[in-house]
């Protein structure tokens, strides 16, 4: 029996996959359940587990190389005497998307040509543009691959006999390379993880006008909140946090100004009716957001639960595709690090994130007199083509209002 493998769909909004890593090659064992590849989606790295025991005969979709779900990526049959011939032909069309090299090598079926008098020439895609780009001749080239296809050692064989073979020019003297100032460096290669946030973060500064707002809050009744609950939930091991109490105001507020969770669809604003926030947690690989649903109408403990379970299971890489998904509104806290404030890029598709900053004494006017009190720095950036100025404002304002009086929330 034959199976052709799938790039599978792996959440809700997936719409293409890139093959990071295969964990077996082509005529290796494979038992059901064994991990096959590593794919690359919009939002998370994830492993896939083979459906079927069998040998991996062919694989469609070489490692780097993007395509849309259901696109065949590899064939694997009970026995390596089975014709494959039929399924192996097939390679990704529709959304494959090349990059580098890999864009020729999506298949190992080859492609025939007609060479001279009737000639029929197989040659591999990645073989071919290869040759391209060096100007081979491919009907001057042998083929040592399966029924004399032409692989890409061959044409890598055939330009190393053409430049040895190349003339000198007579009185030509070889010029010295330009002098050029040596300076030590280190390229990194990107780790899937950061080419991911790299252009999830172009995209959105490139297509959403970015607007902020700031604000500057007193935290003295937040404290307090969160002191008493710690005290009383202590029996349950609870940690609880500036930033679960953060959460709950936020998810608060949102209820009350829909505008700001929401999402620009092109032609329409889709605004949301529930509440799910994401929370920006940084890891060794770079920032991931997991995401807590139905915010509104969870206690702030249940908030505490979830978060510190995200947290640890993203630290741990134990992330699943759901845990991305759903999210209306992001927060982002930097204030453990000491940062007083910044400004945060949008997490497309949303429309808004929270930028939180470091809690510190800081000179006040309370009643008419100058005191010191826990100051916070809450930043706010929106989409403005979903959020206007004065929105935005009103938002932050009813976000400070509830952070300084935090019994508003149960008002």
């Amino acid at each position: 029996m034959v199976t052709v493998i799938e790039m599978p769909s792996l959440s809700s909004t997936m719409k293409k996959g890139k093959v990071v890593k295969w964990h077996k090659k082509e005529g290796d064992f494979v038992n059901k359940g064994e991990i096959l590849f590593e794919v690359q989606t919009d939002k998370v790295n994830v492993e896939v587990d083979s459906l079927v025991t069998g040998f991996l005969r062919r694989i469609l979709l070489r490692e780097g190389l993007e395509a849309t779900v259901h696109t065949a990526i590899a064939v694997i049959s009970e026995s390596m005497d089975e014709d494959i011939s039929q399924t192996a032909e097939a390679r990704p069309s529709a959304g494959a998307r090349p990059s580098a090299e890999a864009a020729a090598a999506a298949a190992g079926a080859s492609r025939p040509e007609r060479g001279g008098e009737g000639e029929r020439i197989r040659i591999s895609p990645l073989a071919r543009k290869i040759a391209e780009e060096n100007g081979i001749d491919i009907r001057a080239v042998t083929g040592t691959g399966p029924q004399g296809r032409i692989t890409r050692e061959d044409v890598e064989k055939a330009v190393g006999e053409r430049s040895q073979k190349r003339p000198v020019s007579p009185g030509a003297e070889p010029q010295a390379a330009p002098k050029q100032v040596e300076q030590e460096y280190e390229d990194i290669e990107l780790t899937p993880m950061r080419s991911i946030i790299a252009s999830r973060l172009q995209q959105s500064k490139a297509t959403a006008p970015h607007f902020y707002v700031d604000v500057s809050a007193d935290c003295t009744a937040l404290k307090q909140l969160r002191d008493e609950l710690q005290k009383r939930l202590e029996k349950q091991s609870a940690k609880i946090t500036l930033n679960d109490i953060l959460i709950k105001i936020v998810s608060h507020a949102l209820k009350e100004f829909t505008g700001v969770n929401a999402s620009f669809l092109g032609d329409r604003i889709r605004q949301y009716k529930a509440v799910n926030i994401g929370l920006a947690v940084a890891v060794d690989e770079g920032l991931v957001v997991p995401v807590i649903r139905d915010t509104d109408t969870k206690s702030i403990s249940q908030i505490s639960r979830e978060a510190a379970d995200l947290a640890a299971r993203a630290r741990g890489k134990r992330l699943l595709p759901k845990d991305y998904e759903g999210g209306t509104f992001t927060i982002t806290n930097m204030g453990m690090f000491g940062v007083e404030g910044f400004h945060a890029i949008i997490n497309p598709p949303e429309s808004g994130i929270l930028a939180v900053g470091a809690m510190a004494l800081r000179p006040a006017v309370v009643d008419g007199e100058l005191t010191v009190r826990p100051m916070m720095k809450l930043c706010l950036s929106v989409d403005h083509r979903v959020v206007d100025g004065a929105l935005a404002a009103r938002f932050l304002a009813r976000v400070k209002e509830i952070v300084e009086s935090p019994l508003l929330m149960f008002a």
